[in-house]
């Protein structure tokens, strides 16, 4: 199946975004924490976006700011994904009493709403990135390990699974072997599109002032910020607004399209 259009324009915005916080030292204009001039200065020639309500150079906050929005719903995915795998080959390898203990905690779990787990972890451990990504990593972890128990189990009933089961193979020799690369397409979709979901859920809670320090330049943090300015100063909040869409948009698009190549 070749990308279309609509996966080709995401690819280049996390392209261009990647690139963009990658080299966030060089095309900042100026500290992003440190004051430039005047306050809410309209976008211009330069600074390229303007300045927030203290002053600092918007486009700096805003290259800085993807390099650290980017690195924590990265962690948080990882996360995600890492207990999700374990849970669901325990499952599918196993079966019997610990298959239908991990369906029975991630049916649990998922009662509640991700977002909503992972607000109740962060405001319960307390204000900061750790347990923004914490928080965020296990909300999503039940999600993904139901899902992927059933990519596992349709691989285990395939019948080279089946062959090396007769033949003796052990469980975890076939876990290792066969259910874990076989499911690994199906693996990468799905973690694609949790990275979607790590990404708003991140910078829903700091833009809900979980993340801790409030002038760090990350984009729910820029986003939350920028919105007692609205009515005279739209472009702080417009910024980021716009970045975190369109990624959160380029990155689900990404893995609907990996979710289509998985399938056929």
């Amino acid at each position: 199946m070749r990308a279309g259009a609509p996966e080709w324009l995401s690819a280049a915005w996390i392209a261009l975004v990647v690139f963009a916080s990658a080299l966030a030292p060089v095309l900042a204009t100026s500290s992003p924490g440190q004051p430039i001039g005047e306050a809410l200065l309209s976008p211009a020639a330069s600074p390229p976006l303007g300045t927030d309500a203290l002053g600092r150079d918007l486009w700096s906050r805003l290259v800085w700011g993807g390099r650290l929005s980017l690195a924590i719903s990265l962690g948080a995915a990882s996360l995600t994904v890492l207990l999700g795998t374990v849970a669901a080959l325990t499952a599918a390898a196993l079966g019997g009493w610990p298959d239908r203990a991990v369906l029975w905690v991630s049916n649990s779990m998922l009662a509640v709403p991700g977002l909503l787990l992972a607000l109740l972890i962060a405001a319960a451990m307390g204000p900061g990135l750790p347990a923004v990504v914490l928080a965020v990593g296990l909300g999503g972890a039940p999600g993904f390990a139901r899902l992927a128990r059933t990519a596992f189990l349709q691989v285990r009933e395939e019948q080279y699974v089946l062959a090396a089961q007769a033949l003796g193979a052990g469980r975890a020799w076939i876990s290792i072997q066969h259910l874990l690369p076989n499911a690994s397409a199906t693996l990468l979709s799905l973690a694609t599109t949790h990275y979607a979901w790590a990404f708003l859920g991140t910078t829903t809670l700091a833009f809900l002032g979980l993340a801790g320090d409030p002038s760090a330049p990350e984009w729910g943090t820029m986003l939350n910020a920028g919105r007692a300015n609205l009515p005279y100063a739209p472009w702080l909040a417009l910024a980021p607004g716009l970045a975190i869409s369109l990624t959160i948009l380029s990155v689900h698009n990404l893995g609907e399209f990996l979710a289509r190549r998985a399938r056929r």
